[in-house]
């Protein structure tokens, strides 16, 4: 029974959620309720039912992740389906109707006005954007929007395409699938085109975004022509390689630290309707290796390159170009490998170790989306039948279920349990240690298949930006290759239901990325102290931008916004 003292009550309240013993007696000192109606047997009761709260929480947890794909099918993907019919809808609709630079710049002045707002009202909360942490694709669990001053950016469409001078203009939460949605039909594409369909413009160009292409055409940002942002004071200013250059070079991986972006403008390709995929099966690492390096550092090498690791010793490169299907031949090797009732892409490159070399003609819009439907090889650690061809059949054209709605159904401890069972991770690393990261990685992890992206990183100079310059650039080039590597998946201890430390396994991971000069993704967890964080990263042109541009205090730094719950390094 609950006493009807409202200072009792709370005191009960604060007790009962409270973990530290010292505090509980403190508080039942000083509680200014009578303690004759404050027993001492009951002050023990709340002290056993809070351990019991946090033993019970832990074992639901564990009860409950076997059946958790009873909640992905049951709410997820009919949640997620109903939400991109209806985000289609209403894109095709604005595009049709509303799609005008001068509503563009409406909505600007809104955003400006706002940002005009906090500086008059002189808010010591520094700014961030009002979208919800379960929208974006990160599976990190960050808090630090509730110490922030939330401004409400509403911009997710297309505004231009200029095919004479290769370029389309789009707002910040434009997504991969709206872009591939317009373009392609024209014979066109982002220069650097990235896979998941969610995945938004803004969020990409402000943190990292990379391809099968990036061998060619460096990571997304080296793409983009000009950012128009707004800044600490409400200033909408462009920035370009020729105007504020600084800027220019200074905002890929600021995370939204120096302003807020409200448009972008990004190069675009002539495209062919197919991609030409071929798939070369490799039995051994330095054979995957060698293999892998020669293609991405080549003057005629492939124009799409990428390699599943299936186990250490196991692999399939696969490499592509743009093609028209003109012949029998060619269109008897159609593979329409985004149809719902598909095996995943994944699993159909994997049966290429038993086949032997082979290649296919896939359309254009289904290569570049061909790891939505399985998120890569993540649906199968939540929905293990999912490849079944029963579940694709009857729930495959549900898609795949949206990040966003899986962290809904999701609560605060079962997605920690999940950062201390599960890896996600995205590295990138010199070419020349692509063998040494495999056997790490393994080593660390054992999680298979990995993902190889190689990728070109540029050396810019004085504007060199976050990326620190490479020290190994290629001959007569302005650049070095490197390769990201996807770590995506159950370490084998824990499927073996034995001890594996995360963050021990991580902190090994990330000081060897900062001793081979490499960088870590920033849309996952991050165990770095800050002082190692920059190490990895050059903060140089960043801290000068941050005082230029008077956003010190108007928006949080890089770290803070990426380290997990605001808090820093935190699991044991």
């Amino acid at each position: 029974m609950q006493p009807n003292n409202p200072e009792a009550r709370k005191c009960i309240r604060i007790l009962k959620f409270s973990s530290d013993k010292k505090h509980l007696y403190t508080l039942f000192r000083e509680c200014r309720y009578p303690k004759q109606f404050l027993l001492i047997n009951d002050f023990v009761k709340l002290l056993v039912v809070n351990k019991l709260n946090k033993v019970h929480q832990e074992t639901s947890i564990k009860k409950f992740r076997p059946y958790q794909w009873t909640i992905l099918t049951l709410f997820c993907l009919p949640a997620s389906f109903l939400y991109e019919s209806l985000l289609t809808f209403r894109n095709w609709f604005f595009w049709n109707f509303f799609s005008d630079p001068k509503k563009h710049d409406e909505r600007v002045k809104m955003v400006q006005k706002q940002v005009i707002d906090w500086n008059k009202s002189g808010s010591a909360k520094p700014m961030c954007t009002a979208r919800s942490e379960r929208m974006n694709m990160s599976p990190r669990v960050a808090s630090f929007k509730k110490d922030c001053h939330r401004i409400s950016i509403n911009l997710r469409d297309i505004l231009e395409v200029d095919t004479q001078k290769q370029t389309v203009r789009v707002e910040p939460l434009v997504t991969m699938g709206q872009i591939t949605q317009h373009l392609v039909p024209m014979g066109w594409a982002l220069a650097v085109m990235v896979e998941m369909e969610d995945l938004t413009a803004g969020g990409l160009v402000m943190g990292v975004g990379m391809a099968t292409n990036s061998h060619r055409c460096g990571l997304i940002q080296d793409t983009v022509i000009a950012y128009e942002v707004i800044l600490s004071d409400g200033t909408l200013v462009r920035a370009t390689a020729e105007e504020n250059k600084d800027l220019f070079y200074a905002l890929p991986w600021s995370h939204g630290t120096l302003g807020f972006l409200v448009a972008i403008e990004l190069k675009i390709i002539p495209v062919k309707p197919y991609i030409h995929l071929t798939y070369i099966p490799c039995y051994s690492l330095d054979e995957m290796c060698k293999l892998t390096e020669s293609l991405a550092i080549a003057d005629d090498g492939p124009k799409f390159l990428e390699v599943t690791i299936f186990s250490k010793e196991k692999s399939v490169v696969m490499v592509g170009e743009f093609a028209d299907v003109k012949t029998k031949e060619q269109k008897a090797k159609i593979n329409h490998c985004n149809y719902w009732f598909k095996p995943w892409f994944y699993k159909h490159a994997e049966s290429f170790l038993k086949r032997g070399k082979n290649d296919e003609y896939i359309p254009l819009r289904h290569y570049y989306h061909r790891h939505t439907r399985s998120i890569f090889w993540e649906l199968e650690s939540l929905v293990p039948f999912g490849n079944h061809p029963a579940y694709r059949w009857f729930l495959g054209w549900l898609g795949a279920p949206k990040i966003s709605f899986i962290k809904l159904a999701s609560t605060p401890g079962m997605r920690r349990s999940t950062a201390e069972m599960h890896v996600i991770q995205d590295i990138i690393l010199p070419i020349g240690a692509l063998k040494e990261s495999v056997l790490i990685s393994h080593e660390l992890f054992e999680v298979y298949p990995l993902l190889i992206y190689p990728i070109r990183i540029y050396d810019y100079g004085k504007y060199q930006g976050f990326l620190r310059k490479p020290e190994n650039l290629l001959p007569d080039r302005n650049y070095g290759m490197f390769h990201d590597m996807g770590v995506y998946g159950i370490p084998r201890a824990i499927k073996k239901k034995q001890v594996w430390k995360a963050k021990e396994a991580m902190r090994k991971a990330e000081k060897y990325v900062r001793d081979v000069k490499g960088y870590q993704c920033l849309y996952a967890d991050i165990f770095s102290t800050r002082e190692e964080f920059e190490k990895m990263f050059d903060h140089t042109l960043y801290k000068q931008m941050r005082r230029k541009y008077k956003a010190e205090k108007a928006f949080p730094e890089v770290y803070d916004k990426v380290r997990p719950d605001g808090k820093g390094p935190q699991l044991e």
